[in-house]
């Protein structure tokens, strides 16, 4: 299961599709991913493949130290790593499906925590899938950092949306005039 924020996301990629096989940059408004502001952010493949950060988030911000607009998405990841990202990548544009990736997000100090990238290729102005929305969800508690910046991710576990079936909905049972969850 992913956390609820990864699968909100991914519900709102899905709704903007409205029977295409991408939804567009434009389709999507700040208003719908309200309170997930602060961890998403947005890729722009440049022509030499590179996969550029044009927004980011204010809790990758300050989880990096930095802004990290303008600089390479591909530099959060061990050189060991970068192939599968990119692999990632490719596959969730031409698949056509959101995609995340369980990683580390180890910090300066040899401290680390888990995180959830949620990655979905959106139509760029270009009309190609030149647009990635994301999401950086904390899976583990982030003053496991101690403050610390985070230097680099590593892969855990890649896994395609259509991979897993979203949490069933909580139901209240009555168990001899007992309520259950």
């Amino acid at each position: 299961m992913f956390h609820s924020n990864t699968e909100k996301l991914i519900a709102t990629w899905r709704s903007h599709r409205e029977g295409r096989r991408l939804p567009a940059r434009t389709d999507l408004s700040p208003i719908d991913l309200g309170a997930l502001l602060p961890q998403v952010f947005m890729l722009g493949r440049e022509g030499d493949g590179e996969e550029v950060f044009r927004l980011s988030g204010g809790l990758m911000v300050d989880l990096h130290g930095r802004d990290l607009r303008g600089s390479s998405f591909y530099s959060l990841w061990s050189k060991l790593d970068r192939p599968q990202i990119a692999s990632a990548l490719a596959r969730t544009r031409s698949g056509a499906t959101p995609i995340v990736i369980t990683a580390d997000a180890m910090s300066e100090r040899g401290d680390s925590m888990g995180v959830e990238l949620t990655l979905a290729p959106l139509i760029g102005p270009s009309g190609e899938a030149d647009r990635t929305i994301g999401l950086y969800q904390p899976i583990s508690t982030v003053a496991r950092l101690m403050g610390s910046n985070i230097k680099g991710l590593a892969v855990r576990e890649v896994t395609t949306a259509e991979d897993y079936a979203p949490r069933p909905p909580l139901r209240l049972v009555v168990d001899n005039g007992r309520r259950v969850a």
